[in-house]
């Protein structure tokens, strides 16, 4: 089994393992290995020294790729924070484009109700007030009957909407005579038919 090199200050997981930890693995076998095979002192502190400044590049090596894997492991997760972030600007700039939309349609029909209202409390007003001048013409004539009715140029209009009333009226008893003598001579007819 492959041993889990571990450098001061970097957090590796037995997934982390790569070539260079199987390479100091089987360097330090080698090494001891071989180390007791010599005789020599001399060779064997050679050795030491030479595998200790060889382990300490390899380790060196281990903790750079380390802390690349890391670093890319924590670049991928702010890539997909960030994604997941963009996605959301992307559904908040949708929702308020479709709320300003709202907006402009509501405003719109504010408008036209303030409009609706404003004209609706004028012509209440001027109905109030024609019916207030109305109620005093009526007054005024009670209070002088003798007094005859006097229409100038300023009254046209009111003479106008008399004689278009008037004229309704007329159609109106026109077209109930009509009726009336159609029905007339259906009972005409009828009667003739028995005798």
């Amino acid at each position: 089994s492959v041993r889990v090199w571990c450098p001061k200050g970097v957090k590796r997981l037995p997934k982390d393992i790569t070539e260079l930890d199987v390479v100091l693995s089987e360097f330090e076998k080698i090494a001891a290995d071989y180390k007791q095979r010599v005789d020599s002192n001399t060779c064997r502190k050679a050795i030491d020294g030479f595998c200790s400044g060889f382990k300490d590049q390899l380790a060196d090596l281990i903790t750079e790729v380390q802390k690349l894997k890391n670093v890319k492991r924590k670049n991928a997760k702010v890539l997909t924070d960030i994604n997941k972030k963009r996605q959301q600007l992307l559904q908040v700039c949708e929702e308020l484009t479709g709320t300003e939309q709202q907006l402009k349609q509501l405003q719109r029909e504010y408008a036209q109700l303030q409009e609706r209202e404003s004209s609706l409390r004028h012509a209440t007003q001027f109905l109030t007030d024609l019916k207030e001048l109305q109620q005093n013409c009526l007054d005024y004539r009670e209070e002088n009957p003798k007094e005859k009715a006097v229409y100038g140029t300023s009254s046209l209009p009111a003479l106008l909407v008399e004689s278009r009333r008037i004229l309704g009226a007329e159609r109106h008893f026109q077209n109930i005579n009509t009726r009336l003598q159609e029905a007339l001579d259906v009972q005409r007819e009828e009667l003739s038919k028995k005798h």
